[in-house]
């Protein structure tokens, strides 16, 4: 069990360190723009068909539309999560039923799939491997990262949601004091790093083409990526809060500032695919029994 946090030798120093010399040498940042330009062409056909989802499911979506208001009001900057308020409010799930559906679809699977497969070049990049795996592999693995992610992340938003309304009952019925919401919401952003941390695992053991896919080469890097990804998020919204950056973009300053969002959630997943690489390669020139040797480890799977 130690194996999973193990940094096989490395001080947190060192990490740091070769991480953010690989990160600038494999051009993260730029990677991290492309992936966010292709998932914010996502986001809305996404959220239009999880809106038509839901409406059929439940017969009627007005409840599930504040649900997912508010559970995005929790999590992203104030600029971001009102531009998708009103995108919801403006959207009308049952007038598009049809053509109008398919289009959205194939607009969620163009963004969602160019998305993923951004990921998978940026961790292939940061793994030091190259791409041999068949087309038809990858496009399956890309299907799954992306259902996988989506079922993840509305698993997040419904403990935000349901979390938020249990801690108000309980504060409500119990006679608790103000301050109990402070540590509630703590609590809610421990269901939130949760899925966070699946997500990224997922991503470090399937993405990359790697020969080796046992968990202990991707926990460590999954852990790294949530913990800067928490603070950034908060940091985000607290700017927005007090620094708005409206003067500079007008009225597209909501659309930048979800576009950052999606920027800096890129950035700290392929930070952490780079801490992954380096653990691994420190365990190799280490000589640990778990790892064979490094050219071996570090090549890619075959084309079986």
């Amino acid at each position: 069990m130690a194996k999973l946090w193990s940094l096989r030798g490395l001080s947190w120093l060192e990490l740091a360190k070769r991480t953010c010399r690989k990160s600038w040498d494999d051009e993260v940042f730029g990677q991290s723009a492309r992936m966010g330009l292709y998932f914010f062409f996502a986001f809305f056909p996404v959220l239009l068909l999880l809106l038509i989802l839901l409406g059929e499911a439940v017969g009627g979506g007005s409840e599930w539309r504040a649900a997912l208001v508010d559970s995005f009001r929790q999590v992203l900057p104030p600029e971001a999560s009102a531009l998708i308020a009103q995108t919801i409010q403006e959207q009308n799930a049952r007038a598009i039923l049809g053509a109008g559906a398919i289009l959205a679809a194939a607009y969620a699977a163009w963004g969602s799939l160019n998305g993923t497969w951004a990921v998978i070049t940026g961790l292939n990049k940061a793994y030091e491997v190259e791409e041999k795996r068949p087309w038809s592999r990858i496009l399956l693995i890309m299907f799954s990262l992306t259902i996988c992610l989506s079922v993840l992340g509305l698993i997040a938003l419904a403990a935000i949601v349901y979390g938020n309304r249990a801690g108000k009952i309980i504060a409500r019925q119990l006679g608790l004091p103000a301050h109990f919401e402070l540590l509630w919401r703590v609590v809610e952003w421990a269901f939130i790093v949760i899925p966070l941390l699946v997500s990224f695992s997922l991503l470090y053991r399937f993405g990359p083409n790697l020969k080796d896919r046992r968990w202990q080469w991707s926990i460590p890097g999954a852990v790294i990526a949530a913990t800067l990804w928490v603070p950034s998020t908060l940091l985000l919204r607290i700017y927005q809060e007090h620094f708005r950056s409206s003067r500079v973009y007008g009225k597209l300053n909501a659309v930048a500032t979800l576009l950052l969002w999606l920027y800096v959630t890129g950035a700290v997943i392929f930070i952490g695919g780079e801490a992954n690489s380096e653990i691994e390669k420190a365990a190799a020139e280490a000589g640990h029994s778990d790892v064979r040797n490094a050219r071996e480890q570090r090549s890619g799977s075959s084309d079986r």
